[in-house]
């Protein structure tokens, strides 16, 4: 008797055990059977309807990323074995690093700097929430007041942008010449880590591009902010991918044959010897010497997610970084699509194409606002912050004729992905007075 009710026990518990595990997997495991294939196929199939647009400046469009973290940085690893062949798998042409500074005194150059197997990469630094490219040799002390650094770096020929705008800033400072219009980072703090570590664990390795698009929320706040400060002056908007490659598991051998761990953020968290226990673990040791890596943020779906796109003359330094502060940049989801062929352009009563996104143009001199895609999505008019008008149908054009007022008009194309309308692109306004 007191066996058999032994028994009803331990299945009984052994049934609720079952039950949780399903519960706490039945999320997971129904992204991986059902919502991702589903994405990945309406993925696909929106991406065979690409056209090549019609090209409407000599301008050539270069892809990039700007507030990427390497080794400099205290929470990253990241080496030219990591994100170079990222890059080349993304079509990445540039790489704007902004690594925490170690010490109070910063000294520039540091790091990399040139091109390297064909992608460009110039150093730079985020702290006191700016992102800094200095864009020559100096020294920046952090000790000085931040509206003071700004005023010197940009005084100097440099670059000067928000960082992480969800936070507080000094926005009145007249030197700022750009802001953060989407950090894949600020997304992701309003999320619970235990869902995602779950959700990867079961999807991480097949589905990682949709496993991480769990994050996204549209950043309506930052946007409204944008719109606000572009009423006043010209603030370029950009996206932050804000890659570490530090939200993983990792492992190399020590000199003396013990294993060192590392954590989130780069952490050593353990040394240990090679046993029984974690031998099946460990690879040969890859180009960086890691034995073991379990990842979730990796360049490579970093630099894929979200991707800015800078109409330039050459691939240089000097051309990007002009042609940045001009705000002659776009902003896209890359792994929805890739947005390149896209062009935003004013023309005036003659049919002429007069100003491209982040171009300042006369009222008198413009007759019509338009806008061609490489995809068909639904285009959204923004007028200082108020969306003005909304294409009846998903397009791969647009044209706005009305009366145009003075302010800045930029462009939003949304599309269909998961049963609803989302933000795929965002470009520059194009300022009128």
């Amino acid at each position: 008797m007191v066996i058999r009710i032994i028994k009803y026990l331990l299945l009984i518990i052994f049934g609720f055990l079952l039950i949780g595990l399903l519960l706490v997997f039945a999320r997971p495991l129904w992204h991986r059977w059902v919502t991702y294939p589903h994405i990945e196929k309406q993925v696909n199939e929106f991406q065979r309807l690409r056209k090549e647009p019609k090209a409407f400046t000599k301008l050539n469009t270069y892809r990039g990323v700007l507030h990427v973290h390497s080794y400099l940085s205290h929470d990253s690893k990241g080496t030219l074995n990591d994100f170079i062949p990222a890059a080349k798998n993304g079509g990445i042409d540039f790489i704007f690093l902004t690594d925490h500074p170690r010490n109070n005194l910063d000294t520039f150059p540091h790091g990399y700097r040139g091109t390297y197997d064909g992608v460009l990469i110039e150093p730079g630094s985020e702290k006191q929430g700016f992102d800094t490219w200095p864009l020559d040799t100096t020294i920046i002390d952090w000790k000085v007041n931040k509206d003071t650094i700004a005023k010197t770096v940009v005084s100097k020929g440099g670059i000067i942008f928000y960082a992480h705008t969800e936070e507080p800033h000094n926005w009145a400072n007249p030197y700022f010449q750009g802001m953060e219009i989407y950090n894949f980072h600020t997304d992701a703090k309003d999320e619970s880590l235990p869902p995602l570590i779950l959700n990867f664990i079961v999807n991480g390795k097949k589905y990682r591009p949709w496993a991480l698009r769990e994050v996204f929320d549209e950043q309506t706040s930052i946007l409204a902010r944008w719109d606000s400060l572009n009423t006043h002056r010209k603030i370029v908007g950009f996206s932050a991918v804000d890659t570490h490659e530090n939200q993983n598991f990792r492992a190399k051998y020590l000199k003396d044959g013990r294993i060192q761990w590392f954590g989130p953020n780069a952490k050593v968290i353990d040394t240990t010897t090679v046993n029984i226990w974690n031998s099946w673990l460990l690879d040969k040791p890859d180009e960086n010497g890691w034995i073991f890596k379990w990842m979730i943020d990796t360049y490579r779906e970093g630099f894929n997610y979200v991707t800015n796109y800078v109409l330039a003359d050459t691939l240089s330094v000097s051309s990007i970084t002009d042609n940045l502060k001009k705000g002659h940049i776009f902003t896209a989801f890359k792994s929805l699509g890739d947005a390149k062929g896209f062009m935003y352009y004013s023309k005036n009563q003659n049919d002429s194409i007069n100003g491209i996104l982040g171009d300042s143009v006369k009222i008198d001199q413009v007759k019509t606002l338009n806008a061609i895609s490489p995809f068909p999505g639904q285009f959204r008019l923004i007028h200082n912050g108020k969306t003005v008008n909304v294409s009846s149908s998903e397009e791969y054009q647009y044209s706005w004729s009305e009366p145009i007022q003075r302010g800045a008009y930029r462009i939003e194309i949304h599309i269909q992905l998961n049963g609803k309308l989302v933000p795929w692109l965002y470009s520059n306004p194009i300022y009128i007075y």
